[in-house]
């Protein structure tokens, strides 16, 4: 998976120019086996999943996505990917909710270690003097405030079985603002690497647009 550009991807990338691969991954599996692992209903050949507080519908038989009562809204392609990948790909386990870092997971240290950076940078220009604003934002999405070393550490749910987390430390005469953002340790189970930094840009997407 290329580079992702944070201010273009919903301007030029969209859930219907996915390639071909990933919708045939889909239609290879048993439905049934897929909904089961992934979280999600199967009814009358369409999947349907939640992810980061909204609920979509994958209707493999015309290689569509759409989000659930807004039939007319072009879906992000990054939103695409999570939902076959996860479809396609997940194993089942749940959550164990014990927090690592995207680059802590199978795979995940040379992955990141490259051009594909978390967007790490729009979380502390968004909230690195308001920590708060970052619970009010995690929220909406159905959030809710843990227990860290951080000034502010928020729990969202990003797909059925895959929480993710936020860590803020806001910034002061001495230090820097900075930001974390972890995903549950088994989210190796549910998705690729390319596939969490999409999850991760979704997320962060979420929190900062208004």
């Amino acid at each position: 998976m290329a580079a992702l550009d944070f201010e273009k991807i919903d301007l030029f990338r969209w859930a219907d120019q996915l390639p071909t691969v990933l919708w045939d991954d889909l239609c290879a599996r048993s439905p049934r086996e897929a909904a089961e692992a992934a979280g999600a209903e199967y009814t009358v050949g369409t999947y349907r999943i939640r992810l980061l507080a909204r609920d979509y519908e994958v209707d493999p038989a015309t290689a569509a996505i759409r989000q659930i009562g807004r039939p007319v809204h072009r879906v992000s392609y990054n939103t695409g990917v999570v939902l076959l990948t996860t479809l396609a790909k997940s194993q089942g386990p749940p959550p164990s909710g014990n927090m690592v870092t995207p680059s802590e997971l199978p795979g995940g240290r040379l992955f990141f270690a490259g051009p594909h950076e978390l967007p790490l940078a729009p979380l502390i220009k968004r909230f690195g003097d308001r920590p708060q604003d970052l619970l009010e934002r995690a929220t909406l999405l159905g959030g809710r405030q843990v227990e860290a070393s951080a000034d502010m550490a928020v729990m969202i749910p990003g797909l059925p079985k895959v929480p993710l987390w936020v860590l803020l430390w806001a910034g002061d005469e001495e230090f820097k603002p900075r930001a974390v953002i972890g995903i549950d340790d088994r989210a190796h189970f549910h998705l690729a690497v390319d596939a969490t930094l999409a999850i991760s840009y979704l997320m962060v997407q979420r929190l900062i647009k208004d």
